[in-house]
């Protein structure tokens, strides 16, 4: 903590002594025991710190593995190499694909989509609309050009520009998500496991266990 705070972003951190300094240490040593869990397995199976691309996880991914998983992922090398080849034989059986497929209509046979131009308060915005999407109806039926009115919004219609895909289309891209969350899950409770064997002294618990007066986690 002493680091940190003689760090370039020392001033902006919470004060000791206080609830937000407290658990702001807590969440730093979390962090050390997923770093130390993280280097016990890479020396474990042998793995040098990761020395491709780095990786970039989404706002969903960054909620599947936790913030704490997350932080240690995007800035550790040692454990991206830990994630890859631990995951390395995770699989997603086309069964999975289908059901996915199955399951999210309005994604992959959203039905007639059309180019729009939307004008509010004399702002314009392009983007594709769908009938899963909050549009009036006549936009679907209207001809390329026609401007169709909805109380303070125009929408200025355009071609088609998007139709169904089948599950053979849709396929490659379905199981690289799932097979990228099935990755995150292996990971995560893997690490949860491991961490969770960790002994804290009482003062140093996780920030969202209740039971110290400090917990300000809420879902």
């Amino acid at each position: 903590m002493a680091a940190l705070r003689r760090g370039p972003r020392g001033d902006l951190l919470p004060a000791d002594g206080t609830t937000e300094g407290r658990q702001l240490r807590r969440w730093v040593v979390q962090l050390l025991v997923a770093e130390r869990v993280i280097a016990a397995e890479a020396a474990r199976r042998g793995l040098a710190p990761w020395a491709g691309p780095p990786m970039e996880l989404s706002a969903t991914a960054r909620l599947e593995l936790g913030s704490v998983m997350a932080a240690v992922l995007t800035g550790d090398r040692l454990a991206q190499a830990v994630y890859r080849d631990l995951t390395a034989g995770v699989t997603v059986s086309e069964e999975d694909v289908r059901r996915y497929y199955a399951a999210n209509p309005d994604r992959y046979r959203p039905g007639p989509a059309r180019a729009v131009t939307h004008w509010r308060n004399g702002v314009a915005a392009d983007y594709v609309v769908t009938r899963a999407e909050l549009v009036p109806e006549v936009v679907f039926g209207a001809a390329e050009g026609d401007h169709v009115a909805h109380g303070d919004e125009v929408f200025v219609v355009g071609a088609y520009t998007r139709r169904d895909l089948s599950l053979a289309e849709a396929a490659p891209r379905i199981r690289a998500t799932l097979l990228d969350a099935a990755r995150r899950r292996r990971f995560a409770l893997w690490a949860d496991a491991r961490c969770a064997a960790a002994v804290l002294t009482p003062g140093y618990e996780h920030p969202g266990d209740i039971s110290h007066p400090d917990h300000t986690h809420r879902h």
